[in-house]
């Protein structure tokens, strides 16, 4: 069942799935939005358009959540749009360049691709992975792993069992997990890590060069599983580490208390079983 609706501004798409796989893609140069659903029950979907607003809702009852009902929906809409989904079991993928993402879903893989403003995600179970998020990011998981290339705003992870791996965040993090490891490429601002089982690292952890005064921190605890920290030459570090069961080791150049003007860093973490080590890391 094929829709096309003319949308010459950015829209806001919802869209409801029981189980099966949802695909969406912003192109540049399209003044519509187009809806594809192949399946079953294709033709019972709800599928219309109220202005700027386009909706998409499966078919409840007779089992239609289950894998023998199992639909494929695809999408074609603007840049700039935003994406709400709401979805039993399915996998959801959305290519382009979107406002805003809200998405919910009870198991299946989720993967965006950009995102210009904020972005939040709820999942019970499956691997989710964003691309870039230009706002503030949300993530909450039963089970699977996360995976976030750039934040530019606050980072707010919680996975029940799964590793968590963020590259670039600029603002504030907070990740923890039940059972897994926690891993931040590159930090610019302060960054929380709490895990009952797993490894943590900070690959590169410290205020970007043109920060004025800027203190970053790093909170860590953890019951089983070590903490490792990279610090770029020059930078000033505080610490307060304890290990009950586990080595506390330091490779860094001492270099004293920060200048006036200069940015330092803040390393505060507790570990019942595991070592923590900062290192030394190239700028």
């Amino acid at each position: 069942m094929h829709h096309t609706f003319e949308t010459p501004h950015p829209v806001e798409l919802h869209v409801e799935l029981g189980s099966g796989d949802l695909r969406t893609e912003t192109t540049g140069t399209t003044a519509t939005t187009t809806v594809e659903v192949t399946g079953p029950r294709a033709e019972e979907f709800v599928v219309e358009q109220s202005g700027d607003q386009v909706t998409v809702v499966a078919p409840h009852g007779r089992g239609v959540f289950g894998p023998s009902h199992a639909h494929r929906v695809r999408v074609g809409l603007p840049p700039g749009s935003s994406l709400s989904t709401r979805t039993g079991s399915a996998d959801t993928t959305a290519r382009g360049d979107y406002a805003l993402v809200r998405l919910r879903s009870g198991s299946g893989d989720v993967e965006v691709e950009q995102v210009d403003g904020p972005a939040a995600v709820d999942s019970g179970s499956g691997d989710v992975r964003l691309h870039r998020v230009g706002g503030d990011l949300r993530v909450k998981s039963g089970s699977g792993d996360v995976s976030v290339g750039e934040v530019e705003g606050t980072s707010a992870v919680t996975t029940g069992s799964g590793d968590v791996h963020l590259g670039l965040a600029r603002g504030r993090v907070s990740l923890k997990s039940g059972s897994g490891d926690l891993r931040v490429e590159r930090a610019e601002s302060d960054v929380v890590l709490s895990s009952a089982s797993g490894r943590q690292w900070v690959d590169h952890a410290g205020p970007r060069d043109d920060a004025v005064a800027t203190v970053v921190t790093i909170t860590s605890t953890a019951v089983s599983g070590g903490l490792r920290v990279g610090v770029p030459p020059g930078t000033p570090v505080w610490t307060d580490l304890q290990a009950v069961s586990g080595r506390v080791s330091s490779a860094l150049d001492s270099v004293g208390r920060p200048e006036p003007g200069q940015g330092h860093l803040e390393v505060r973490a507790t570990t019942v079983s595991g070592d923590i080590r900062l290192e030394q890391v190239t700028a």
